[in-house]
């Protein structure tokens, strides 16, 4: 398998195929996965958790950043020589993202972001068609995850860019399309490090 040369961030829209391409960067590059969605999604079945993931994370909002920080912390730590890290969903907050670059810093380890791109209609569809979890079917709930991501990750967004470290991949079209988009992406990035 290939060396990335750097970790990689996937953040996006919900529905937007996060999982869907870090799987198929994995089959390609020599990558760790560290995905926040099944970490809390194994942590809400824990019953030390379930009044906390009642009120924030079962309703469309952002799991607390003590839980986020302490798997990015954990994450980080534990990187194994030779290997990038493929950080999927996470950071979302902005105070997440300054928390890993830090770490990334202290490590002298370099990264870069990409943002899978999906109109709010698509997120819609998506989220009613992926039978995920029964909350996916609810209206109220998938506005929600849209509406936070608006007001929430667009500024972890905007600090990335800030870097110069995060693209756009606009993730409504096929699913080669994309992978083809990512692809591109990264190398565009890897030939900026270059130079």
């Amino acid at each position: 398998m290939k060396q990335l040369g750097f970790d990689l961030i996937i953040l996006g829209s919900p529905a937007s195929g996060k999982d869907t391409h870090a799987d198929l960067l994995m089959n390609y590059y020599a990558l760790k996965p560290v995905k926040s969605g099944e970490y809390l999604r194994r942590l809400r079945t824990n019953p030390r958790y379930k009044k906390v993931f009642a009120q924030t994370y079962d309703r469309g909002l952002p799991a607390p950043s003590k839980i986020i920080d302490d798997f990015i912390k954990k994450s980080v730590s534990q990187a194994p020589k030779g290997k990038n890290l493929l950080f999927v969903g996470t950071p979302r907050l902005l105070n997440e993202a300054k928390l890993l670059k830090k770490l990334l810093d202290i490590k002298k380890r370099d990264f870069f972001a990409i943002y899978l791109k999906i109109p709010d209609k698509i997120v819609m569809h998506r989220s009613f068609h992926r039978d995920r979890e029964k909350k996916d079917m609810d209206v109220a709930y998938i506005k929600s995850r849209i509406n936070y991501h608006k007001k929430q990750v667009q500024q972890t967004v905007n600090y990335f860019k800030k870097f110069h470290k995060l693209a756009y991949v606009d993730a409504n079209q096929s699913i080669v399309k994309v992978a083809r988009a990512i692809s591109h992406t990264i190398h565009a990035y890897q030939r900026s490090k270059a130079n």
